[in-house]
């Protein structure tokens, strides 16, 4: 007997007889698999199809599982690069957008201010950062390397030899424009000021290098045109040419890049003769502090000479008037000599020239008076000469006489009346010449105190000051009273 074959419950659905997960008809499955009987023939096509039932069940579960997952992730991937456009730029900073490798937006608005900005993500767009500002060292190029194990440059010059020859490729230096070597380290900072420029001319990663490369060859070009001298002894002029030498390579690449500032931290003379150096470089500069005194001192003895402003005049004029005389010219030294009286009349001269001066004037002002009162005594005894000349001329002769013996001072000597046809020289004694003249100052000086004190306006104090009653009293004998204790 033949049995019917049992209808599957899949036949007539979609998706190759799948029922969707959780629907009734799943249930009733998941509950007829449990109890499921095979009662077909073995081998037979609906015997195959109900073994692999629970097989195709889980396998359906898992690919929509999978497929579910799948779309969560590409979602996820999607805003995941979406958002990385988003960059933001940091303070110091400048970002520029560009669009599949092309700077992009309007010329003088390429640029993007610190801040969070969006933009089309990598690798369609970018927005590339460029650091405004950063400094460079250039420590190794021109420096020698240190041996016998010295770590200092101190150690480093003790331990160098003068046989020891200079390595090139293991110590660095520099040629100077007087054939000698020199070690330099280099710091300086450098500022981008046009963040577009640099990008179209170089890769914004090489730029430290690209600078640190200019500066060297800044230094060499700079180097060489001064001397060692020079390059140890001025302060800024060397760091300043190789600033300019430097900048010159950088606008060269058109790149947008200014070196703000170089500065030569250390600039020594080669290890071996360092020490030798540094001792003339002392000596020198004591040269320079005692050319420095000297000048301070010339400049105040000058002042103190013939003021501050004069006196530059007349000693350009001096060195006028000696390089006349030199020359043998007469006349211009005359001249000369003309112009310096004349610039010391002028009212700008001080300091011990006008005090001289102002003494000479007064001295010409007071023998112009002596020999003005002399003229007029002279003019006055002219009668008195035309009358009797020897009567006039023995009566001064006298006077003259009188005069000297009157003298406090004069010292009369008494010889024997038959030396009188001897000439005789005296001197008086020194020590008798000082007393008398200290004796002469003292009573001059006491004089002066005495025409000072004689000279006092009255002051009243409290014993001349009576109320309602007239002050400063005297009795009428004039024996007592106030005035006359």
């Amino acid at each position: 007997m033949t049995e019917m074959p049992e209808q599957d419950p899949r036949d007539g659905l979609p998706d190759g007889g799948l029922i969707e997960e959780g629907g009734p008809e799943v249930e009733s499955r998941r509950a007829a698999s449990a109890a499921f009987e095979i009662e077909a023939e073995p081998g037979s096509a609906a015997a195959l199809r109900d073994a692999m039932d629970p097989a195709n069940q889980s396998l359906g579960e898992a690919l929509r599982l999978s497929y579910r997952i799948l779309q969560l992730g590409i979602l996820a991937l999607i805003a995941t690069f979406l958002f990385s456009g988003f960059q933001s730029v940091q303070e110091g900073t400048v970002g520029v957008k560009t669009l599949f490798g092309a700077i992009v937006g309007d010329p003088g608005d390429e640029q993007l201010p610190p801040g969070l900005h969006g933009y089309w993500p990598y690798p369609i767009g970018q927005i590339v950062t460029v650091e405004l500002k950063r400094p460079v060292a250039v420590d190794a190029a021109f420096w020698p390397e240190y041996r016998r194990g010295a770590t200092t440059l101190e150690e480093a010059t003790d331990a160098a030899d003068l046989l020891k020859a200079i390595e090139p490729g293991k110590d660095g230096a520099l040629l100077t424009a007087d054939g000698d070597l020199a070690h330099v380290q280099i710091q300086a900072e450098y500022v981008v000021e046009d963040p577009v420029s640099l990008l179209r001319a170089i890769r914004p990663e090489m730029l430290p290098q690209i600078v640190r490369l200019a500066l060297e060859r800044g230094a060499v070009a700079a180097v060489a045109r001064i001397t060692l001298e020079e390059l140890t002894e001025q302060r800024d002029a060397p760091a300043l040419s190789i600033r300019d030498d430097a900048q010159a390579v950088l606008e060269e690449l058109a790149c947008g890049v200014r070196i703000a500032s170089v500065t030569l931290p250390v600039r020594i003379a080669p290890l071996a003769v360092r020490r030798n150096f540094a001792s003339v470089q002392t000596k020198r500069e004591e040269v320079k502090s005692f050319v420095e005194r000297a000048r301070q001192e010339a400049a105040t003895t000058l002042t103190a000479a013939a003021g501050q402003t004069a006196s530059a005049d007349l000693v350009r004029l001096i060195i006028e008037y000696e390089n006349a005389l030199t020359l043998g010219n007469q006349e211009s030294a005359d001249e000369v000599l003309d112009r310096i009286g004349q610039r010391f009349a002028q009212g700008d001269v001080g300091g011990e020239a006008a005090m001289i001066v102002a003494r000479a004037e007064a001295s010409i002002s007071a023998r112009r008076s002596a020999l003005s009162k002399e003229a007029r005594r002279l003019q006055g005894l002219l009668p008195a000469y035309r009358e009797n000349p020897q009567q006039l001329v023995r009566q001064l002769w006298l006077e003259a006489v009188r005069s000297v013996m009157e003298d406090s001072e004069a010292e009369v000597f008494s010889v024997p009346a038959g030396l009188a046809l001897i000439d005789m020289s005296l001197d008086s004694s020194p020590d008798i010449m000082q007393l008398r003249r200290r004796a002469e100052l003292e009573r001059k000086r006491r004089e002066a105190d005495a025409a000072s004190l004689s000279l006092q306006p009255f002051r009243m104090d409290s014993r001349n000051i009576m109320i309602n009653q007239a002050g400063r009293r005297l009795e009428r004998d004039a024996s007592g009273g106030f005035g006359r204790e």
